[in-house]
């Protein structure tokens, strides 16, 4: 399906993944030392903002982008695919500029 001389496959990278989760981590850290230190119920809490922060990792993780001379294909999900695609004879006045 990917011809190598035309189509360009991209994905995210784990340390632009992990730059993205940095808030949730702080949640649950901040989370986890408010239940020790005042409150024990807010260990759910860190719990949730810890996993939602890993399931967004992996989120991040999965998306590909594919370029081809046709069109732009964008593939994301983690349990459910979701598939967005644009013709490229849509898109109207794209400049390459050189470096």
């Amino acid at each position: 399906m990917i011809n190598s001389v035309t189509d360009i496959q991209l994905r995210p990278s784990p340390i632009f993944a992990f730059f993205k989760i940095i808030p949730f981590i702080i949640c649950a850290i901040c989370f986890l030392w408010l239940a020790n230190r005042y409150y024990p119920v807010l260990i759910g809490l860190s719990l949730f903002s810890l996993i939602f922060g890993i399931y967004r990792y992996i989120f991040i993780r999965q998306v590909i982008y594919l370029v081809t001379p046709q069109y732009i294909r964008i593939t994301k999900g983690v349990f459910f695919r979701q598939i967005d695609t644009v013709e490229l004879f849509r898109v109207k006045g794209a400049h390459v500029a050189a470096a």
